[in-house]
């Protein structure tokens, strides 16, 4: 069969009709280029600079590291080569159309609201006293104080234009590749975040470029980022489903395109190859094909439940009663004394909390290391490697010299706090951030036996403390900010020299202390403890059912006890005059974000019903249930009933929404 016939969208079968669609779009995308290039004519707002407000404008006037016409390469080009090698590879035309235009609609639309800002605030860049003044001699009017400038025009031009600097391109590329690698789809291969993380860290380290140039201050990139950020989520999300959908891998337009053809009655004419091909008994050649999208599986005839559901009323739980034949028991179940089958007991149901020794809890779902612990590793095998990967690479991060920002005589004021040893040492943040909540893993594991539950609160929060690791030393490196200490660091007699020329410090401390004191942006303390200690927090969130609706306001406690130890270890920075306020801040920031993406990884939110055990657990109990095994891995959280449908027969009410969609048959 032709691979149109299987589904190829092309550029030469469908392009005109996706671009003839999208005509509109196209046009209003030339009128935003030619907006912002009006936009960078105009001369922006000139800001009051008076004589006692050049002690942060005096840094040296630099080139550029990363120059002009390289972000558009970065920012456009790059995505786009992604964009044609999944195009090639997938030969689907939405995809790459709506890639390409929403990447240009990310990055143009971002242009025009920075540059119309930056002229309108008009901030003065680090280095404006040099773009005013290239001689050094300042000149000032006499009645109003400002500066009277007498550098080139078009460089003083350019240094009004400070405020902010963004980075749209790279952050709609990191949503692209989240959906396309099917980064959230709570199989738990969390080695797909390193590649949806590589384009942000890739940005921010453009935007770093742009402070250690000294052609704009922090806030700057911060502000900036933020504006690309949200412009580029709100441009694919134009285009594309949520990354954490069923069906993030291909734009709207594309699922639109085979409902149309499906109701239509031609539904294996444009199947994508992501289909389970089947022989059929229709004939010489026939073949049928199933297609894996739950949006189809909706238009195609429902599957019948492997139970049937009987109207009854709702109890505590609100779910379903569910009735079931009994399971074949479990042979090979020595596990351990807890989930020892003894066969001479019948089969009989239980409720939660009723006398035990009933049903053997083999049964009742034990997944063990012994019995499940090589079979998880195995399947989350790359996981581990890209891990070592990982640390290897924190290690290079350590390794190689900062960053050395400008430091001239009119800015040690605050950079002359003592120079003190660690309250909370280096060696201690691993033993906080990974050991103790390996305890409370452990702990767990020994008494509901869930060697999912164990081994993804393990990797999770590895990959957690890893990933903040990482990000954190990259951007210390390219930062290169000052500690508060610096001056002790560089100066340990207490005598500052400088050179004559650039004004910059001559240190003569010791070098790995002066090394040392160039990584104050952001902590590592922070960021390390909030990333370990965070995914804690989400863990007990969904351990103690925080969120149940049940109104045990006391539980939020305990789910806060970890950010409360994480925020003190952040507080001991600045005590200790190792960090700024700004450094520990913008650690926390990072290491809670990264905490967040591994937990849901791993785990449902913990608002959810179903939040007290992984995705990878809930999976295994809906295969086990499908194979007839019913009630082989129910972990002794559902709730059973005695039945009168036969001799043996048992009714289950799960607990689980996710469980009750998947055993319940939908119909049309």
């Amino acid at each position: 069969m032709p691979d149109i016939q299987l589904g190829c969208h092309t550029i030469r079968s469908h392009g005109t009709s996706v671009a003839r669609l999208h005509m509109y779009d196209w046009i209003i995308l030339l009128f935003l280029a030619i907006v912002d290039g009006v936009l960078n004519i105009i001369e922006p707002f000139h800001r009051f600079v008076g004589r006692d407000m050049m002690t942060d404008l005096r840094y040296p006037l630099k080139g550029n590291t990363i120059p002009f016409w390289a972000v558009p390469l970065i920012a456009i080009v790059l995505p786009w080569v992604v964009f044609g090698g999944i195009y090639f590879k997938k030969k689907n035309v939405y995809d790459l159309h709506h890639g390409i235009l929403g990447i240009l609609y990310s990055v143009l639309i971002t242009a025009v609201i920075t540059d119309a800002i930056k002229d309108g605030v008009g901030r003065p860049r680090p280095d404006f006293f040099w773009r005013c003044f290239p001689d050094g001699i300042p000149k000032f009017d006499n009645v109003t104080t400002d500066v009277i400038c007498h550098g080139e025009k078009s460089v003083i031009k350019e240094g009004h234009k400070s405020f902010p600097r963004s980075f749209a391109g790279l952050g709609f590329l990191a949503w692209y590749l989240a959906g396309k690698l099917k980064a959230f789809d709570r199989k738990g291969h969390i080695a797909k975040l390193c590649i949806v993380f590589l384009p942000l860290l890739v940005a921010s380290l453009v935007a770093v470029s742009r402070v250690d140039d000294y052609w704009h201050h922090w806030q700057d990139v911060f502000a900036g980022g933020i504006i690309g950020l949200t412009v580029a989520s709100f441009c694919y999300l134009q285009f594309f489903p949520y990354p954490l959908d069923a069906d993030a891998v291909w734009p709207h337009a594309y699922f639109q395109q085979l409902a149309d053809t499906q109701s239509n009655g031609i539904a294996n004419s444009y199947n994508m190859g992501q289909t389970d091909i089947e022989i059929a008994d229709g004939g010489h050649g026939a073949i049928a094909l199933r297609d894996t999208s739950p949006i189809l599986d909706t238009m195609e005839s429902g599957r019948r439940g492997i139970v049937s559901i009987h109207s009854r009323p709702r109890g505590k739980s609100g779910n379903a009663t569910l009735r079931a034949t009994p399971a074949p028991r479990s042979q090979n179940c020595n596990i351990s004394r807890q989930c020892e089958l003894e066969e001479e007991e019948p089969l009989v149901s239980r409720r939660r909390g009723s006398e035990p020794g009933i049903m053997a809890d083999s049964q009742l779902g034990c997944h063990t290391i012994g019995s499940h612990g090589i079979k998880v590793a195995r399947f989350h095998l790359y996981d581990w490697i890209i891990l070592i990967f990982l640390a290897v690479l924190y290690g290079l991060f350590n390794i190689i010299e900062p960053f050395h920002r400008f430091v001239g005589p009119d800015m040690l004021t605050d950079l002359r706090y003592p120079l003190k040893g660690n309250t909370v040492p280096f060696w201690a943040v691993p033993l906080i951030a990974i050991v103790l909540p390996w305890a409370i893993f452990g702990g767990i594991y020994f008494k509901k036996k869930n060697v999912y539950d164990l081994h993804h609160g393990i990797l999770g929060i590895l990959y957690s403390v890893l990933i903040t690791a990482v990000i954190t030393d990259a951007i210390k490196n390219g930062v290169g900010r000052p500690r508060p200490d610096f001056f002790w660091r560089c100066f340990p007699d207490g005598k500052p020299n400088f050179s004559n020329v650039t004004g910059d410090v001559i240190c003569h401390g010791e070098r790995s202390v002066i090394k040392e004191g160039y990584k104050s942006f952001p902590s590592g303390h922070s960021s390390g403890a909030f990333a370990g200690l965070g995914f804690l927090a989400w863990y007990l969130a969904g351990k103690l059912k925080a969120f149940n609706r049940e109104g045990h306001i006391a539980k939020l406690c305990l789910v806060f006890l970890p950010l409360l130890v994480a925020s003190l270890v952040a507080v001991s920075r600045v005590d200790d005059y190792w960090h700024h306020w700004q450094d520990v801040f913008a650690g926390g920031i990072i290491g809670l974000t990264v905490a967040s993406f591994c937990y849901l990884q791993f785990f449902p939110y913990p608002f959810d019903a179903d939040a007290i055990w992984p995705h990878a657990h809930l999976q295994q109990l809906v295969e086990s249930r499908s194979n007839g095994n019913e009630n082989s891995y129910n972990m002794g959280w559902a709730e059973t009933e005695a039945s009168h449908q036969g001799v043996g027969a048992v009714a289950l009410r799960d607990t689980s929404p996710i469980l009750d969609s998947m055993e319940s048959g939908r119909r049309l």
